[in-house]
């Protein structure tokens, strides 16, 4: 045995490791935000500007994967004590495993907050710098220290405001130089949804967070209440969404579109009150916390869906209708691709 045949194979799963830890599937779902921040501006009447299109995602990618390293090192004890991780839940593993030095999941963070910081100063104006620094701020410290959102009961509400508030916000303002209404209404119901769901994923979590003083929602507040909050959350929704549209500000076929992810919704609803999410069994948890985290996903592609085709019925087909449907269909793609690797990985072996 030669040493080379020793240090590749150790490299190879060092850099396997270090991809892990960027948990790179959850970037998908950054489309969708920017996307629908871009969407209401072209619906306002501001034509799309390609480069800060492409700055706005940059940014979020770049804030997103910032997080999962941040976090890996931060949430070490927290996912050490979880013996029942789910693909979804309970951190990528590989600081578990040993795959990669702890110091290493820092040392990127830090290279990461450096280069969204550096797209934080090239944004145009100080609205959109600010609301940049706003979301760098929440990104990191949802698990560093001294702030740790998601240790004391912030974190739900950290994630949906930044996913589903602040990334359509800087890219919407990059285009229009402001926020339009139209936006906020779209988004509150998908905000409300979107903490839902981090419930149900700190809910998988729970006894591993309890144990180390990670003091999520669902810890704060019992398994119980935590499953009711999640139940009023679908329901409140989905009201509030028809509340909206019914004053006029959502429109019509946006309210069609984002209304037709419901029955994912009831689904959800259902598997909570069958106690899915009480034993913490992997088997168990993983459906659940699969389709809530896609559950929001496709309520806010149906709402870019909705505001692109509610801007094509009133000003026809044109540059912008065309690329933001290319976004779509390259969206459905790889999610399409992602729901056949996840039926795959769940087959039973023959």
């Amino acid at each position: 045995m030669t040493l080379d045949s020793v240090v590749e194979p150790q490299a190879r799963s060092q850099w396997q490791g270090f991809v892990r830890l960027a948990r790179l599937r959850f970037l998908l779902y950054n489309v969708l935000p920017v996307g629908l921040g871009v969407a209401v501006a072209v619906h306002s009447g501001y034509a799309v500007s390609i480069i800060w299109y492409v700055v706005a995602q940059l940014f979020a990618w770049v804030v997103h994967v910032m997080t999962h390293y941040c976090n890996e090192y931060f949430d070490l004890d927290a996912d050490r004590a979880n013996v029942y991780f789910t693909p979804w839940t309970g951190g990528s593993r590989a600081l578990v495993d040993g795959l990669v030095s702890p110091s290493v999941a820092l040392g990127t963070a830090f290279v990461l907050w450096t280069a969204a910081t550096a797209l934080v100063a090239a944004m145009p104006t100080t609205q959109t710098r600010i609301l940049a620094v706003v979301t760098v701020a929440l990104a990191w410290f949802y698990t560093a220290p001294p702030v740790k959102l998601n240790y004391r009961g912030m974190g739900e509400l950290t994630v949906a405001a930044t996913l589903n508030g602040l990334w359509p916000a800087i890219a919407v303002a990059l285009q229009a130089g402001h926020v339009p209404a139209l936006l906020l209404a779209v988004l509150a119901p998908t905000a409300l949804l979107q903490a839902a769901r981090m419930m149900i994923m700190n809910l998988g979590d729970r006894v591993s967070d309890a144990s180390v003083g990670k003091r999520t929602l669902p810890v704060i507040v019992g398994y119980r209440a935590a499953v009711t909050m999640i139940i009023s959350a679908q329901v409140g929704a989905y009201g509030m969404l028809t509340l909206f549209a019914v004053v006029g500000w959502i429109p019509w076929l946006v309210w069609l579109a984002m209304f037709a992810t419901a029955p994912m919704s009831a689904w959800l609803v259902v598997q909570l009150a069958r106690a899915r999410m009480r034993d913490v069994v992997p088997e168990a948890m993983t459906p659940v916390v699969f389709w809530a985290s896609n559950h929001v996903s496709l309520i806010v592609c149906a709402a870019m869906v909705g505001v692109v085709a509610d801007t094509a019925l009133r000003d026809g087909l044109g540059r912008d209708v065309a690329l933001l449907t290319a976004v779509l269909a390259g969206y459905g793609l790889l999610f399409g691709h992602r729901l056949w690797l996840a039926r795959r990985r769940s087959a039973p072996a023959r």
